[in-house]
Order: C-alpha cells, then sequence, then structure tokens
C-alpha cells in the first residue's frame, strides 16, 4: 500500500505526513490511500486534533483533512484555498480547472464534452466553483462561455499543492470505462 507506516514509524506519523502533503484530503481518500482501518483513522485523527496538528471539516459534504501548522517553512494555509483544495481533490472540479486553465474559456457544452462531466454534475460543479469566485459564467445562450477568474492562483495552487498520484486501481478504472462506455 501506499501509505503503510513504516517499520518505525506509527500510523499517527503516517497519517500526519500524508496530509500535510495533500491538504484537503478526503477522510475516505485517507482510508483508501493508506489502507487504515476506519477507527484506527477516526482515533489518530480526534488524537492529532486535539494536539493542534491535524483539523477535520466539513467541506461540500465530505469530511477533508488540513494540517493546522504551516507546512514546511510556509505559511499557514489561507481560509479560501482550503475550500478550493477541497474541491480539487475531488476528480470533476480539478478536471473542470485544469481545462479552463489550459484552453481559456469555452462554452459549457465544450466543457462537459472536453471533461466527459454529464451536464448536471457540471451545473452542480460549476454553482459551487463560481460560488468560491474561481470561475464566472459570462454571456447568454450560445454566446455564454465559462472562464477562471484568476488563472494565476490557480496554477499557483496546483503546484504548491500537489494532486495525489493515481494508484493502479484508478488506472485500471479509466481504462475500463475508455473500454466500455
Amino acid at each position: 500500500m501506499e501509505g503503510a507506516p513504516a517499520r518505525n514509524g506509527t500510523w499517527a506519523e503516517t497519517l500526519l505526513s500524508f496530509v500535510q502533503r495533500y491538504p484537503g484530503v478526503h477522510l475516505r481518500e485517507i482510508r483508501r490511500r493508506l489502507a487504515i482501518p476506519i477507527g484506527t483513522l477516526d482515533y489518530h485523527l480526534y488524537r492529532l486534533g486535539r494536539q493542534g496538528l491535524i483539523a477535520v471539516r466539513m467541506q461540500g459534504g465530505y469530511k477533508c483533512c488540513f494540517p493546522e501548522l504551516p507546512i514546511g517553512s510556509g505559511p499557514p494555509i489561507p481560509e479560501e484555498d482550503k475550500l478550493l483544495l477541497a474541491l480539487l481533490r475531488l476528480p470533476g472540479p480539478r478536471a473542470i480547472l485544469l481545462e479552463l486553465y489550459l484552453d481559456g474559456p469555452v462554452s459549457p457544452r465544450e466543457l462537459a464534452d472536453a471533461v466527459g462531466i454529464p451536464g448536471s454534475n457540471l451545473s452542480y460543479f460549476l454553482k459551487r466553483l463560481e460560488a468560491l469566485r474561481v470561475l464566472v459564467r459570462e454571456g447568454e445562450g450560445a454566446e455564454r462561455r465559462v472562464r477562471l477568474v484568476a488563472p494565476v492562483r490557480i496554477h499557483e495552487i496546483l503546484l504548491r499543492y500537489p494532486p495525489l498520484p493515481e494508484t493502479a486501481l484508478d488506472r485500471f478504472l479509466r481504462f475500463w470505462s475508455e473500454l466500455h462506455p
């Protein structure tokens, strides 16, 4: 497993390190990536929270974990970045933002086609990203466009906080879905 504790390490150290590396990671993703029993995960998150090292909070219906102390020598994660990071840990919003960053403003239909997200899901994610003032929808009808408000900010966040690496299971599921659309 990716995050099984080292021989001399503990679950708490592994968990803290993982959350520091991937702030905003969702509780279920931690459990899946580290193969940590849910009771053990809850226990260590509680302990690390009481020590002021990790904060667990609900973001958009998901329990997300953030380091409370600055990562390395950097400043604490700003609150608006925490909201965005929680969304960026989901494949749909991440794909939307990357598409807009790389290709610029597009129509909602072009965006849905490019990222492979059904219209209703796309609309849901666009509303959430718009509420965070990350993107805007402009125009009407056929002239409607979606664009990033601050592409440089998205670029900086994507560089500062790396995405979770794709696992073998992720690659298999993507491959399988491409074979059986």
